[in-house]
């Protein structure tokens, strides 16, 4: 695997095939997105061997090795990986810093602003530095979401509440994006 050329820092933004839970996930920032991304992560480069730091459903917030990374998210479907980079200077040892406080903490299902739980954009933009990635009023309109929320036993569907979400996370001016993650590595 080259990976001279990922750095700590880099996003990976996961696409899958038009799921219902990357069609509910792109609807609840209201933007228009040509590829719908239902998950994120944050590579660290650790002298050439490269973890994905991410908050998902099965481990909370981990630092796994990127193939291992790869594997889990393809389980069910071929995704697409796809590399992002800031175009901004960030000083990434201390958002590294924050990650590793936070790492072990659950996965929030609820997506409601929480200190104790966190979901994958979630998570990084709580890491980076207060402005890289503002938080948004997300939408939770539709079936998806009242089945999904129902399940959780949340009567109130958190309409308009702030939050964030992978596609914003993309769409931003200060992220640039590199090229498919497959074509690099």
């Amino acid at each position: 695997m080259k990976t001279d050329q990922l750095l700590t820092g880099d996003l990976i933004g996961v696409a899958g095939v038009e799921s219902d839970w990357g069609i509910a996930i792109m609807v609840s920032s209201k933007r228009q997105v040509y590829t719908i991304y239902d998950h994120v992560g944050m590579l660290e480069n650790r002298k050439g061997e490269v973890f994905v730091w991410n908050s998902n459903p099965h481990d909370g917030v981990i630092a796994e090795p990127l193939q291992v990374f790869i594997n889990r998210e393809e389980v069910q479907i071929e995704k697409n990986f796809d590399l992002f980079r800031l175009n901004v200077p960030i000083n990434f040892n201390g958002v590294l810093e924050k990650m590793t406080k936070l790492q072990g903490l659950p996965y929030n299902f609820s997506f409601l602003q929480s200190d104790k739980k966190y979901y994958c954009s979630d998570f990084i933009s709580r890491t980076f530095p207060e402005g890289i990635f503002p938080l948004e009023e997300m939408h939770f309109a539709g079936d998806f979401w009242e089945e999904y929320y129902a399940k959780q036993g949340i009567e109130k569907i958190p309409e308009g509440q702030p939050g964030i979400n992978p596609n914003d996370m993309f769409a931003q001016s200060n992220v640039d994006f590199i090229n498919d993650l497959r074509s690099i590595i």
